[in-house]
């Protein structure tokens, strides 16, 4: 069984990277324009070419290296999108970069005659999925599809059912290029249980309501309402864009696979680290304290120190702006399944 090669863009510490690591794969590139994040990146992957612009990088210059990418791992800046920012949408200045990651899977798949990259896996706020009243949404699946796409899945994912003390909400996309994953792929991709935590009914409850919601087509001006959860579109003996595709959504679900965590420092859940906070806070013994980078770094599933080397300021902000690895190894965990 070969190691799936992956290209990572919009690296930041190299949480996405670490959790797919930790499934088997291997970091083959990365691409990350903060100085500070790529003095992370340089410290554990110090043989790994990097790039720092992504609006100038070009496939060209990624496959001089002799390595193919097989996966594409990225979650392109968010502040446009989340609903704690202004909501400027996919076009505002720093999420309308979306676009040059689309480009780059374009420019690959052209220069190497559409064999790479095999699979995108995209992360990003769940705000993602309203954004634009779900326009936004419906544009970042049409790309992917107009990209060569054939089949995609999304799901909104929680990090606190992973392992991690953190109420951490993300959506993770997932574009199979690739004719034979896709015809061989299991619906869904990413497994989930029948009920949210707590309350059965109303977990029940919950699930009629957003089934009802249920909406297809995402073309053109008839964008969808996307219920926050999970979905898939897969074609019908063609592309995704023929016109037969096919919109599922199912409502936010928890999941049936447990990790282990040494983020044990908690007794309660922690809310999302954002990384505007210039320092997370947490109630201990009816009294507040500021948490420390190392207790954030547990909350994202990263090893301990991570991001040390840097100032405190910065490690929140890497911490905020990160992907929690046990997500990511989880998901990893999935497409090796179905690539190998």
């Amino acid at each position: 069984m070969s190691k799936a090669n992956v290209l990572s863009l919009f690296s930041g510490v190299g949480g996405f990277d670490l959790g797919l690591e930790q499934a088997g794969m291997t970091t083959i590139y990365q691409c990350e324009w903060d100085k500070n994040a790529n003095s992370v990146l340089k410290r554990h992957w110090p043989d790994v070419p990097k790039w720092g612009d992504i609006s100038t990088l070009t496939a060209t210059e990624i496959l001089q290296y002799g390595n193919k990418p097989d996966i594409i791992a990225w979650g392109s800046p968010c502040q446009d999108l989340s609903i704690a920012g202004k909501r400027a949408g996919l076009e505002g200045d720093r999420s309308s970069l979306f676009h040059e990651g689309i480009r780059i899977i374009k420019e690959l798949r052209k220069e190497t005659n559409n064999e790479y990259p095999r699979v995108s896996i995209w992360e990003n706020v769940a705000g993602s999925i309203t954004s634009n009243k779900g326009a936004d949404f419906g544009v970042i699946l049409d790309e992917m599809a107009e990209a060569g796409a054939l089949v995609i899945e999304w799901a909104v994912l929680d990090a606190q059912y992973f392992g991690v003390p953190q109420r951490r909400r993300r959506v993770f996309v997932i574009a199979i290029f690739d004719p034979a994953i896709a015809r061989n792929c299991p619906d869904p991709i990413l497994p989930v249980s029948q009920s949210l935590p707590g309350d059965f009914e109303k977990s029940e409850q919950k699930k009629q309501t957003a089934s009802n919601e249920t909406a297809t087509g995402f073309r053109s001006n008839n964008y969808a309402q996307y219920t926050e959860g999970v979905g898939t579109l897969r074609s019908n003996g063609g592309d995704l864009r023929g016109g037969s595709e096919t919109l599922i959504t199912e409502p936010m679900l928890s999941f049936d696979t447990k990790f282990g965590s040494n983020a044990n420092v908690f007794e309660n859940q922690s809310p999302t680290l954002k990384a505007s906070q210039s320092a997370p806070s947490v109630q201990h013994d009816l009294t507040i304290r500021r948490m420390t980078p190392l207790e954030c770094e547990r909350l994202m599933g990263w090893p301990d120190n991570w991001t040390e080397g840097q100032t405190n300021a910065q490690r929140y902000k890497q911490c905020g702006n990160g992907v929690a690895s046990p997500v990511a190894k989880w998901i990893g965990q999935k497409i090796s399944a179905i690539m190998n």
